[in-house]
């Protein structure tokens, strides 16, 4: 199953909406064939993995596939995989995780054990959830999974008050976070950060396919010479406007004001309308904060440079609670050192957005 895992993380960014998926033929306690899902609308794991098999000769005949996640029993942009499997006369399947979509959600493993296959599930399952945190927030909640991203001197200050923040963190941390980029559909900043750091919120230190770029410009002043409205990838910038603003670009989202602010729940249900399944939020500190105050975040990835700021911009800095014993406890889930950073992952188990149990 860690195999299978490890398959599956190779088509990060280029299979969203849909979940990540590895695959293993086994047979006389050999792997004979290996696959996963390469691309959005193309072939699953397991026909890839069957196929390799059978590319290399073998009987697939009372074989064991295991695969992290149920297979597939509906058609969709290809045909079912349990019927492949059913076909191949492939004697045991191992799954680490039922499919929490509901065109599925059990009926694949029903389907396999109605033909005769031994089927055992939930293997690794905590392992191959947390691989799929995108997919099952997006086909459960309706709505994409959501990082924050924030890069902090040790006091708590993501920029100097006139907005500079070239660069609190590292060389090896920006490259870590050019490889979130790739693995997220889309990144949200605020005006703001789009105005003073004029960021182009690519893929550039590593390899993969750049996000789509979503910012928030409620009132439509964002001038045209920013890089995110003349580089290459022009045509991935979306701009969340109010819907009384008249549309300047295709790409505009209008939605609704609410006590003249747009809401963030309006953003990430247009988001969804879109099959966008993941947002990295890179800033600023007023959206940090909104995020906070709707507790509409799954994860922090919080970077902790080794510098003292003082007087500056807090990461949170337009949040507040009245008192202590209303405040959202986190979960620390790993540390992880980039030369002299600091990372600090978090999740936000409080709303326990990605469950689907």
């Amino acid at each position: 199953m860690m195999e299978c895992i490890k398959l599956a993380m190779k088509g990060k960014g280029y299979v969203s909406p849909n979940p990540l998926v590895g695959s293993v033929v086994v047979k006389d306690e050999k792997i004979i064939g290996k696959g996963f899902h390469r691309k959005f609308g193309k072939a699953h794991a397991e026909v890839n993995a069957i196929s390799d098999a059978e590319k290399n000769g073998y009987d697939l005949r009372n074989s064991l596939l295991y695969v992290n996640l149920e297979p597939c029993s509906h058609t969709g942009k290809t045909l079912p995989c349990t019927d492949l499997i059913i076909q191949k006369k492939i004697g045991k399947v191992f799954i680490g995780m039922k499919d929490p979509y509901k065109k599925v959600n059990g009926k694949g493993i029903r389907k396999l054990k109605a033909a005769g296959i031994d089927v055992k599930i939930n293997i690794l399952r905590d392992d191959c959830e947390e691989l799929n945190k995108f997919f099952i927030k997006f086909v459960t909640k309706k709505m994409p999974y959501v990082s924050l991203k924030i890069a902090q001197s040790i006091d708590g200050k993501i920029a100097l008050n006139n907005f500079s923040s070239k660069w609190i963190t590292g060389k090896a941390s920006r490259k870590f976070v050019h490889e979130l980029r790739n693995e997220f559909d889309a990144v949200l900043i605020g005006r703001n950060t789009a105005e003073y750091d004029d960021p182009s919120l690519t893929v550039r230190d590593v390899r993969g396919r750049d996000p789509y770029r979503i910012v928030i410009d409620a009132n439509s002043k964002l001038p045209d010479k920013l890089n995110i409205f003349t580089d290459r990838n022009k045509d991935k910038t979306f701009i969340v406007k109010a819907n009384n603003c008249k549309p300047s670009r295709s790409n505009d989202i209008l939605v609704n004001l609410k006590n003249g602010k747009i809401r963030i729940p309006d953003i990430l249900k247009e988001l969804y309308k879109m099959n966008i399944a993941s947002v990295l939020v890179e800033g600023g500190a007023n959206l940090f904060s909104q995020f906070a105050g709707t507790d509409l975040f799954d994860e922090i990835y919080l970077f902790l440079a080794p510098k003292i700021i003082g007087t500056g911009i807090s990461s949170f800095g337009d949040f507040s609670v009245k008192d202590l014993s209303g405040i959202n406890t986190l979960k620390l889930n790993y540390t992880r050192q980039f030369d002299q950073d600091l990372l600090i992952n978090y999740k936000n188990v409080y709303r326990n957005n990605t469950g689907y149990r």
